[in-house]
């Protein structure tokens, strides 16, 4: 497959092995976590203490599906739920600050190590030409570009 020919399913493909990748490099195989509840673990860290409501916008997640992970996540003392005292019928949820801590440090390790183990089977020129133009590709595509999560990224065609 060369660049040309790289079709949308290709992208997105490579987007999702990426993904992969840094999921295992920060542990999330190791912690037993479901990708719904890794979703909320990673937006309760950029955001703080929110509402189940708001994660579920920003994750592009399910309602259910955040409120089930926020259960499984209390239940193993990772989050804390309190209600809004601006509005009770509303649950706040926020990391535990052993959670908030260990996050960091595992937010913080390098990407190199996971990425050259991935990328194993290539020599030691072709990887770091490799992890280069993924360091340049992250500057020009995610640097000074908010996140943006599905559904919300989707534009809804225009009328003729």
């Amino acid at each position: 497959m060369y660049f040309g020919g790289m079709e949308m399913s290709d992208l997105y493909q490579l987007g999702r092995r990426l993904a992969e990748i840094a999921l295992e490099g920060m542990g999330a195989n190791a912690l037993n976590l479901a990708p719904g509840e890794f979703l909320v673990l990673q937006d309760l860290f950029l955001h703080r203490r929110s509402t189940v409501g708001d994660i579920a916008k920003r994750t592009g997640l399910a309602q259910s599906r955040v409120s089930t992970s926020v259960r499984t996540l209390a239940g193993r003392d990772w989050v804390t739920t309190t209600a809004d005292p601006a509005d009770g019928r509303k649950t706040l949820v926020d990391l535990t600050e052993a959670i908030r801590a260990a996050s960091e440090q595992r937010r913080a390790a390098h990407a190199g190590n996971a990425l050259t183990t991935a990328l194993a089977g290539v020599d030691d020129n072709e990887r770091d030409t490799l992890l280069s133009a993924l360091a340049r590709l992250h500057q020009l595509l995610v640097t000074d570009h908010p996140p943006r999560r599905f559904p919300d990224t989707a534009t809804p065609p225009t009328a003729p």
